[in-house]
């Protein structure tokens, strides 16, 4: 009897061992979320904080990250330098069959792409705002190549020692996201902000949309103020991009769209997020697959929008929009 009762520990502690391993092997789950109302240069908007503070309570209590495994940035801490460090600090723990969360919610821009370091961007965009109040014409951004841009709270200081001062290119982040995917992480990049060409009209006078005019994000009254300087170094190919089909993109618009941030919902928040949260607290919503979620998503936020196109977008050329959203890749 004593020999079938040490077998039968021995055996249980296999198995707890067993298990143990297998759970640690199953992948964890990494999350950067940035909002960003409180802008010195840009205009201040009132939703973006509540979207960075829903999106991670929303991923920890319906998909399994940990806070421990999170950070959220917010206001005069989402600076250049503290974005791109916990961005890299994630990309240096995740490797194969993680999945890496960053959800941004703040001011887009453009970005000359000839004072760029990776000469790719193909869209010309010309942008003109009319002012009511002086009765002229500005230009925002003469015809031309650009690189879209997210604003950090401190775009118009230069501790980059870059030519786009303290922006953050999608140059830059293709080129982080790149070493996650090559190690067989998953990336999701969501970003609820504007990377538009044109000029729109919000829905109603609580609404605010999510671009910045370059001069403002630089903290110049207008674009013929900046003064552009060439990179050091330029590339035209080889710039490395996310791999192994492991990296998805959600947008709140088109590129030539702006998106909301919309005043008169329960609470401040971005339209775009504020939806696709909906849809994921929804019955079933923690199920669907990314692309059938943004198919559910891209309609009733066009429908909230009003007289403002605002249309999400998905990119999965680099990754599988039919996975489950959020799941890890080992389970793909």
């Amino acid at each position: 009897m004593k020999n079938r009762k040490m077998f039968g520990l021995v055996v249980l502690l296999f198995a707890v061992i067993v298990f143990s391993g297998t759970a640690s092997a199953a992948g964890k789950k990494y999350g950067l979320f940035v909002g960003i109302n409180k802008y010195v240069t840009s205009t201040e908007l009132s939703g973006c904080v509540n979207d960075a503070m829903m999106m991670r309570q929303t991923l920890e209590t319906k998909f399994g990250f940990s806070r421990a495994d999170n950070t959220l940035l917010t206001d005069a801490a989402a600076t250049r330098d503290a974005i791109i460090n916990n961005l890299k600090k994630y990309q240096a723990v995740a490797g194969k069959g993680d999945i890496f969360v960053f959800h941004y919610s703040g001011h887009g821009t453009l970005f000359p792409d000839k004072y760029s370091e990776d000469q790719d961007e193909t869209n010309l965009v010309y942008v003109e705002f009319y002012d009511p109040e002086t009765k002229k014409t500005e230009v925002l951004a003469p015809r031309g190549k650009y690189d879209s841009a997210i604003v950090p709270v401190d775009s118009d200081n230069n501790t980059s020692g870059k030519p786009w001062d303290n922006l953050i290119l999608d140059d830059e982040l293709s080129a982080i996201f790149a070493v996650f995917t090559q190690k067989g992480a998953q990336v999701v990049f969501i970003s609820d902000s504007c990377h538009s060409g044109t000029v729109g009209k919000a829905a109603t006078s609580k609404d605010k949309v999510r671009m910045t005019p370059l001069a403002a994000a630089l903290g110049f009254r207008r674009f013929d103020e900046i003064k552009f300087t060439e990179p050091a170094t330029k590339r035209t190919s080889g710039f490395p991009v996310p791999v192994n089909g492991l990296y998805i993109t959600l947008t709140g618009a088109k590129d030539d769209e702006f998106a909301l941030d919309a005043g008169g919902l329960p609470k401040p928040m971005g339209l775009f997020t504020y939806t696709l949260l909906r849809q994921i607290n929804s019955a079933n919503g923690t199920r669907l697959s990314y692309e059938a979620t943004m198919n559910i998503v891209r309609p009733a936020v066009a429908r909230l929008a009003g007289d403002n196109p605002q249309n999400p977008q998905i990119d999965g050329r680099y990754g599988n929009a039919k996975s489950v959203i959020f799941s890890l890749p080992s389970a793909l």
